[in-house]
This record gives C-alpha cells, structure tokens and sequence, in this order.
C-alpha cells in the first residue's frame, strides 16, 4: 500500500488547539497521514493549556515529501514565533518544497515572516487584518472570508476556520467525494446558537468588547511584524 500524503503542523509553544487539532481530524479522514512537528519532542503547551506531544521534530523530517504544510496560529506568543530562527527556517524551507503550504489564524504571520506569502492573497484572524497588511507584497483578501487560497497558497481566518479550511484542501486534492465523505464522517454540521462570528455578523457592542479585550495581543503581533518587515527589507 502506498504511503498516504503527508500533513505537516510545525508546532510552537502556545499555539492554539484547534486550529491544528480539528484539520488534524478532518485530514486523518480525508486520506492524508497527518504529522505534529515541533523543534523537540517534549510536550508543547497550546493556548488552552493543554499540552501535546509531537510526532517527529524539524530535523527528523528532513527530505521527507510533504503534500500540505499547515501553520496553526497562537495567541501573543506567535510574535514571539514569528521571530524564532528555527520555526520561520523549517517553515520557509518546508513551506517552499511543499505542494501546498499555508496557515490558518495568525499562523499567517509566521507564514509571511518565512517569505511564503509575497506576491500572495491572504487572509488572517479577525482582529489582526491590519497587521497582515502591513507585510509588503501580502493582500490581504477584503471582509472575513473562511479561508482564500491562491495559487499554492492557502490561508484561514481564526481557529475554527481549520476545519472549513481543511475540508476545501480534501476537496481539491482528493476530490469533492472525499470531502462530503470525510464531512459526513465528523458530522460537521455548524449550527452555533447565535450568529456572531465575524464582525459582520456580532452586534457592534460584542464586537467593541472583544476587540478591546484583545489590545495587548494585537499590539504584540504589531511590534513583531514591525521587527520582521524591517528585517527583510535590509537582508
């Protein structure tokens, strides 16, 4: 029996759960052999606390082919992310021999901190648009869609958009069939007790609320983007 295509989640520490857990799911049914990655493997800690143990490590990968490289966002350590030599370094050199490569949520920004995301269309997390945008080269794709792929490309919005995401990848790789098949599997059928997740969709106060709360997260990614941008327009 052939070797199933290989999904790659290159792991950090407090990167968020299921922006890697439910593609994790989706993909395992879709006919791909999912891999968690990381620089060891010692337990990595998400966002939710939770920790995970990783499959194999950058170097342990080596030539190994890769059909999907998926980046899974974070919360404020993914500034801290997007500055790590080693993760941007497999990122960049994975993402680059890949079929396909991409992120969902604000793995976007380590995306775009490895170089993969010039001359591309992209989406992010909500909150962190004007961020993105700040990387010369990036557009980031207008209103909050679920996810945009462009060319070999591919981006997400936050954290459940893994699962959509995830399930368009089946499609164009394995076939529409595949998907409704792998969907129908997880029974994955949203239907959320209120329509609120965008801000084209939650009321303006909820919406004020949230964004407020996440001050500190934005201007974390901000600073570090800064740093990054900088960077790449002096080497």
């Amino acid at each position: 029996m052939a070797d199933l295509p290989t999904v790659v989640f290159p792991l950090y520490d407090r990167c968020t759960l299921l922006d890697f857990a439910g593609a994790t799911q989706v993909f395992a049914f879709g006919g791909f052999t999912p891999l968690w990655v990381a620089a060891t493997c010692d337990p990595v800690t998400t966002t939710e606390g939770v920790q995970v143990v990783p499959g194999n490590t950058f170097d342990g990968i080596g030539t190994r082919p890769i059909a999907i490289l998926f980046v899974p966002g974070g919360g404020e350590k993914v500034a801290e992310a997007m500055l790590d030599p080693d993760l941007v370094g497999f990122v960049g050199d994975a993402g680059r021999r890949a079929t396909w490569a991409g992120a969902v949520c604000t793995g976007a920004f380590i995306l775009a901190a490895a170089g993969l995301l010039q001359g591309y269309e992209a989406t992010t997390y909500w909150s962190q648009r004007e961020n993105l945008a700040l990387f010369p080269g990036v557009t980031v794709a207008a209103g909050y869609p679920r996810w945009v792929i462009h060319g070999n490309r591919f981006t997400g919005g936050g954290i459940s958009s893994s699962i959509d995401l995830a399930l368009e990848l089946t499609n164009l790789i394995v076939g529409p069939t595949q998907s409704m098949s792998t969907q129908l599997n997880v029974q994955y059928a949203p239907s959320p007790p209120f329509a609120s997740g965008d801000p084209s969709q939650a009321p303006p106060e909820v919406t004020a609320a949230v964004r407020q709360s996440q001050g500190d997260f934005v201007a974390a990614i901000r600073l570090a983007t800064d740093k990054v941008v900088k960077g790449q327009a002096t080497s």
